[in-house]
């Protein structure tokens, strides 16, 4: 829990530190996010995840372009009910299998805006880490695998404000993230599709 607490205060003083350099203004979003996992992510846990928050600050260097940070968490859960594990050492174990992946990603990013108004499309990449957390529950034991892992996060979206003299909108984007393989752990990666509040500043 203290590591988690550290995670989310330094992620803050990140975000804040990078918005107040942006000399021309930016953009705080707060998202909610479904994720659905792709690749070696399947083999692990396979149903999509709703339980998903973000919050992202950018700031404009350019009237196009923005650089910026964000932090969030995303749990994926997997329920197989009653199952057998066969072993060579343990032989077969019965038991409630239940799946849970953690992800807390990291980031600095930037985005570049095709237009400016009430309708904003943009691109971007997010380049940073993720903090993974992986439990396997047999019944009362589980396996855990926790590690930080080196991500880019590639994402297309639309932010759309109410109305042309107002600065807050909708925000919604797709993102691909890809946690690379690390020592210990596997690659991990899903689709994300956030949507959420915009505030410009």
């Amino acid at each position: 829990m203290k590591k988690i607490k550290n995670i989310t205060l330094a992620s803050l003083i990140t975000l804040i530190s990078i918005s107040s350099f942006a000399q021309g203004g930016g953009v705080w979003n707060f998202d909610w996010g479904m994720a659905f996992p792709m690749g070696s992510t399947t083999d692990f846990v396979n149903q999509p995840s709703f339980r998903g928050v973000s919050i992202e600050g950018r700031g404009y260097v350019t009237d196009q372009i923005t650089v910026g940070g964000i932090a969030g968490w995303n749990v994926f859960y997997e329920n197989n009910s009653w199952t057998q594990t066969s072993t060579s050492e343990t032989g077969t174990i019965y038991g409630y299998q239940r799946r849970y992946l953690n992800v807390m990603p990291l980031m600095v990013n930037a985005h570049y805006y095709f237009s400016q108004g009430t309708f904003m499309p943009y691109i971007g990449a997010g380049l940073g880490t993720y903090y993974i957390e992986s439990r396997d529950f047999m019944g009362i034991y589980y396996s855990q695998g926790k590690d930080w892992h080196f991500g880019v996060a590639p994402e297309a979206g639309l932010i759309m404000y109410l109305g042309s003299s107002s600065n807050t909108g909708i925000n919604l984007n797709f993102k691909y993230n890809m946690a690379a393989k690390t020592k210990d752990q596997p690659t991990y990666s899903w689709l994300g599709i956030n949507i959420g509040l915009s505030y410009l500043f």
